[in-house]
């Protein structure tokens, strides 16, 4: 060390002050990190020889599959459907109100079933009865957004639902 780079060092430490219970304290604290990467390398290097690294390609090829919208896929979305061959999400929950899954085709209002209603994000087998009737009673829809006016279906509801429909 030079004369000057010295002196540098003289005046930082004047600022730069520990008392002999901090020095012990970051002595510890350095002791316990180094000792915890001396754990973690010889876990991962020497017990097991490299550092294994998690495989993300199941999980790309499922992403893959779904996202170019194979029809095996597909059925995978609707609630109370699932694909044989998915494992993974075969017991995962839907709810009605998931907007999340999409179906097959467009669901025509006009000749819907009661059961294909209920398919449905956000009714249920009472609002798909009052579509019905309402349908009966005026001859059918005109224009999707004439579905607003059953009792139980506002502009909430509408919303989440008028991407799956057409009259």
């Amino acid at each position: 060390m030079a004369v000057g780079e010295r002196s540098i060092m003289k005046d930082l430490m004047k600022y730069i002050t520990f008392t002999k219970n901090e020095t012990k304290v970051i002595i510890f604290t350095v002791s316990i990190l180094l000792g915890g990467f001396g754990v973690k390398y010889y876990k991962h290097f020497a017990v097991n020889g490299s550092l294994k690294a998690f495989d993300f390609s199941k999980d790309d090829s499922v992403f893959l599959d779904r996202s170019a919208g194979t029809e095996k896929n597909k059925t995978s979305f609707i609630p109370g459907h699932t694909s044989s061959d998915d494992s993974a999400h075969k017991n995962q929950a839907y709810t009605k109100d998931d907007t999340s899954y999409f179906r097959n085709e467009i669901l025509n209002i006009n000749l819907a079933t009661k059961e294909e209603l209920i398919d449905l994000p956000g009714v249920g087998e009472a609002t798909a009865e009052k579509i019905i009737k309402y349908r009966e009673q005026n001859k059918g829809f005109k224009k999707i957004d004439e579905l607003m006016k059953v009792k139980g279906i506002g502009k909430k509801k509408f919303d989440n639902i008028k991407n799956f429909i057409k009259v």
